[in-house]
């Protein structure tokens, strides 16, 4: 009874401290269930004081760095994640094989622009996936004149008339600056990056160059993954900066006949195994329901992942570690994901929903960092249902900026369990700057927020908590 009451006494006095911090702000507090709403912020109060995530994301990005699939950085990741989690008092903390992941090697890369007797450098960096010129690293390249195009009908057009084959293909259609959610401009442009060596091969072009996928001028070229489908002739395929995207086109301008030059030593050698890293938290009473959070562990190799999806995987670690952390015992069974490979075509996601589909396990929620490490906006959901069932929970966070609640996807591999019953979110946050570092050697941890890291992990911690100690939830359908 002593404890009881000592629980409920310092509950009491977090509530108060809570109402006087939001009064005067245009949101109120809500006025639902004290207990909850001393709860959830006493899960902001301890992440932002402890700033834990930002501990780990420094370490992972200093100790292990980039993670590309398949690299000793993505091994290096997977040991240190089961170490990390080891620490924190989970129940069971495990690897799941992940089998079959592309193992790609970048080289070297270097382009020229030849143009009016002068040469000049360009900024370029192969694709995920893109083959070598050449002779690889050990040849001399290849040299062709090049045609800017637009879109693919564009290119259809010019292949019709004669003009794309043997060139060099320069895709330079930018992000769209008129949308607000740069999540959708990126969307909107990154068919070019994907099927852009694809397309122009079927027309006998040589090699394609891509503006980098970002709404910034800078010098530094983005990299991403791209397809060749069932083409054969597999050509090259870089992207460019957009600086330099933006002189291509000048020079082209003023005198159609430029040519570059190009190296990559880019190559393809098999497959190889992976791993899932999963840290498991027993439920009391419903402990055949399972909650997840998750990120994907493995980065891009230019940078240290820093922000693409460093922040989420720590973000998902410190989300189950802050309920821990304050005594928290969840009547589900909540778990920790750490997802391979999502880069080179989500197969750590695939493979942790084809696991649960074989052990018939039952996914109640789960919940995606994959945005980089903005400050936190709400959720997004993968359907009206799921947003529905869960908008009840939107006065508790509300004081804290999540204020949206909205249809709209959730995450790349926690929407692999689409169709097992689920509910699933993921975390939206603001954007305006994520572009500029995704894919790039600038997404390091000098472009991380402290702050703004430890709210996103609260937000998902308050959610986790909401959904589970609340009163009961639907199932999805």
């Amino acid at each position: 009874m002593e404890r009881k009451n000592r629980t409920q006494g310092i509950l009491a006095l977090l509530l108060f401290l809570f109402c006087g911090e939001v009064h005067g702000q245009s949101i109120p507090a809500p006025t639902q269930d004290s207990t909850h709403t001393a709860f959830v912020r006493a899960i902001y109060s301890e992440a932002l004081s402890a700033k834990q995530g930002h501990q780990w994301l420094s370490d992972l990005c200093a100790t292990v760095g980039p993670r590309l699939a398949c690299s000793p950085g993505d091994a290096a990741a997977v040991k240190w994640a089961k170490q990390t989690l080891d620490t924190l008092g989970f129940d069971t903390v495990y690897t799941q094989t992940v089998t079959g992941n592309t193992h790609w090697i970048r080289g070297d890369a270097w382009a020229r622009a030849h143009s009016g007797g002068k040469k000049i450098s360009l900024s370029i960096a192969a694709l995920g996936g893109s083959e070598s010129t050449p002779g690889g690293d050990k040849g001399k390249g290849l040299r062709a004149q090049v045609v800017e195009v637009l879109s693919f009908q564009e290119l259809d057009d010019l292949a019709a008339a004669g003009k794309i084959k043997g060139k060099i293909v320069f895709y330079n259609r930018p992000m769209d600056p008129t949308y607000i959610n740069t999540g959708s401009a990126y969307g909107r442009a990154v068919d070019q990056r994907w099927a852009g060596a694809m397309e122009a091969s079927k027309h006998g072009a040589v090699a394609v160059l891509v503006r980098s996928m970002t709404l910034s001028l800078d010098d530094f070229p983005h990299t991403g993954v791209m397809s060749y489908g069932e083409e054969k002739n597999k050509i090259p395929a870089a992207g460019i900066s957009t600086l330099d995207a933006e002189a291509l086109h000048t020079l082209l301008a003023k005198d159609p006949t430029t040519e570059v030059s190009l190296l990559l030593g880019a190559h393809t050698v098999g497959t190889c195994t992976s791993y899932n890293v999963i840290a498991e938290w027993r439920g009391s009473d419903k402990l055949e329901e399972i909650v997840v959070a998750g990120g994907h562990l493995d980065s891009w190799d230019l940078g240290t992942g820093a922000q693409d999806d460093g922040a989420g995987s720590v973000q998902s670690m410190h989300a189950l570690y802050l309920l821990k952390k304050l005594g928290y015992q969840p009547h589900r069974t909540h778990r920790v994901v750490l997802f391979a490979n999502e880069e080179f075509g989500l197969v750590g996601g695939m493979h942790y929903a084809a696991n649960a589909l074989e052990k018939k396990e039952k996914h109640a929620l789960a919940i995606e960092s994959d945005g980089g490490s903005g400050s936190p906006r709400g959720f997004s959901f993968e359907n009206e249902v799921a947003r529905s069932a869960l908008q009840k929970f939107q006065p508790y966070v509300a004081p804290y900026g999540l204020l949206s609640f909205s249809v709209g996807g959730s995450g790349a591999d926690v929407g692999q369990l689409a169709g097992q019953g689920a509910f699933l979110a993921g975390l939206s946050v603001d954007t305006q700057r994520y572009f500029d570092y995704h894919h790039t050697a600038q997404d390091r941890i000098e472009s991380i927020h402290p702050r703004e890291l430890e709210l996103g992990a609260a937000a998902m911690s308050a959610l986790l908590y909401l959904f589970d100690a609340h009163s009961p939830i639907p199932s999805a359908p």
